[in-house]
């Protein structure tokens, strides 16, 4: 009897700690570019698309240079930081003024908060 009550508060204490899990949302370190977000700004279906090609092209050449077994990890992180640079420019060349000053507005507040913790 004193087994069952054991066992049957740590499952509940258990499943507790899982679902407060998923009730927190997931820290960005800048504006994540992916659907959602995007029609949080504003964002049109074309240009969701856009974005949507961008990154998986991006998600393409950064698999790339992870297998290039010539690349040392330190050059692959460098290559690697530069995709993510070149794809952030382009997918905010697709984005109006407004929208862009929302994605700023937002990697703004994502900065202090990183910088207040």
């Amino acid at each position: 009897m004193m087994k069952k009550l054991i066992l049957s508060i740590a499952c509940i204490l258990l499943l507790n700690i899982g679902l407060q899990a998923q009730d927190t949302p997931r820290k960005y370190s800048s504006f994540p570019f992916n659907a959602q977000s995007l029609k949080e700004i504003g964002c049109s279906a074309e240009q969701i698309k856009k974005i949507t090609e961008i990154r998986k092209a991006v998600m393409d050449e950064r698999k790339k240079v992870n297998e290039d077994v010539s690349l040392s990890d330190r050059d692959k992180k460098l290559e690697q930081r530069k995709l993510i640079d070149k794809s952030k420019v382009q997918m905010m060349e697709v984005l109006t003024d407004e929208q862009k000053q929302k994605v700023e507005e937002f990697n703004k507040k994502v900065k202090e908060e990183k910088s207040e913790s």
